[in-house]
């Protein structure tokens, strides 16, 4: 399986990203802590499921999660300037 890269992604809004090439959907809960906000990812693997290489799996969860503390992050920055 390949690598997973970020232009894999779709940014939909600050709380949802999507992989494009599984249709994957990620979405996470605001919280005030990027920190807790990770904690409230939830992912619908859609149409496909989930995909049967669990390394392929885990690699679009942790750039998925990774996207979402770096809006996550950026958002509280701007909202704090």
């Amino acid at each position: 399986m390949a690598a997973v890269t970020h232009d894999q992604f779709m940014i939909r809004s600050e709380l949802e990203i999507v992989h494009i090439p599984t249709g994957a959907v990620f979405r996470a809960y605001p919280y005030a802590s990027p920190q807790d906000m990770l904690q409230s990812i939830k992912v619908n693997w859609g149409r496909s499921g989930t995909p049967t290489d669990s390394d392929y799996a885990e690699q679009i969860r942790r750039l998925a999660s990774q996207l979402l503390l770096e809006r996550a992050k950026k958002h509280r920055l701007g909202a704090v300037a």
